[in-house]
C-alpha cells in the first residue's frame, strides 16, 4: 500500500503555504502541486523564539543551533548589591550578595523608624543637651572659611592671623601657640621696638 499524503485528498485541494510547514516535513501536495515546507523550526506558528528571549545558556532548535542569551537578572531588574542588606544572596543562581549595612538601633534617634517600609526598626538613642549644633563664633575661625549655617546661609570666619613681619623674631603664636613664628627683628635695643611688635 502506498503512503498517501494527508493533504492530497483530491486534485485542486487547498494546501498550507510552504513557509508554514517545516522544511524537515515530507513533500506534500498532489501531482500538480508538489510542495516542500520551508519553515526553519518551531512548527507553523512562526519558528523559534529569538535567542534574546530564551534564558542564557539554554540550547534549542531542531539541530541545537540556537543558544539563549537572556540575562534573567537584568530582565527582572535585580537591585544593585548596594541596595540589598549585607550578606543576603540573591539572583537567579545566588550570584549576588548584598553589601548594604543597616545602623544599630541604639545609634538612631529615639522614635525614628527605618528599614523595610521605614518602620521595620525604631531608633532608641536618647539625646541630652541641645539638639542644635554649637558653632564657634566667626571671630574664632580663619578668614574665608565657611562652616555651619544660619538658615540656608553658611557662616564665614573673619579671624586673620598676625603677619609674621609684625611679630618679634622667633616668637611663636597661632594654634597651640606654635603654629607660626615671628620674623620682626628689633633695632639695637628691644625698647626701641616699642609697641610695633606683638608677643
Amino acid at each position: 500500500m502506498a503512503v498517501v499524503n494527508s493533504f492530497a485528498k483530491f486534485y485542486g485541494a487547498s494546501y498550507p503555504s510552504e513557509p508554514n510547514v517545516l522544511s524537515t516535513a515530507p513533500v506534500y501536495g498532489d501531482a500538480i502541486n508538489v510542495l516542500q515546507g520551508t519553515a526553519s523550526g518551531g512548527g507553523a506558528c512562526g519558528g523559534y523564539p529569538p535567542v534574546a528571549d530564551v534564558v542564557d545558556g539554554v540550547v534549542f532548535g531542531d539541530s541545537s543551533q540556537y543558544t539563549g542569551t537572556l540575562d534573567i537578572d537584568v530582565a527582572a531588574n535585580s537591585p544593585d548589591v548596594s541596595k540589598v542588606r549585607l550578606g543576603v544572596t540573591y539572583g537567579s543562581t545566588n550570584q549576588f550578595t548584598g553589601t548594604s549595612v543597616m545602623p544599630v538601633i541604639s545609634t538612631v534617634l529615639d522614635g525614628i523608624g527605618f528599614g523595610a517600609l521605614g518602620s521595620e526598626y525604631v531608633g532608641t538613642l536618647e539625646v541630652t543637651g541641645s539638639p542644635t549644633p554649637i558653632y564657634p563664633s566667626v571671630e574664632n575661625v580663619m578668614v574665608g572659611v565657611e562652616f555651619g549655617n544660619v538658615g540656608d546661609i553658611p557662616m564665614v570666619g573673619v579671624y586673620e592671623k598676625a603677619d609674621p613681619s609684625v611679630v618679634k623674631l622667633d616668637e611663636t603664636y597661632g594654634a597651640f601657640g606654635t603654629q607660626y613664628y615671628g620674623d620682626y627683628e628689633c633695632p639695637d635695643t628691644p625698647s626701641s621696638c616699642g609697641e610695633s611688635w606683638l608677643m
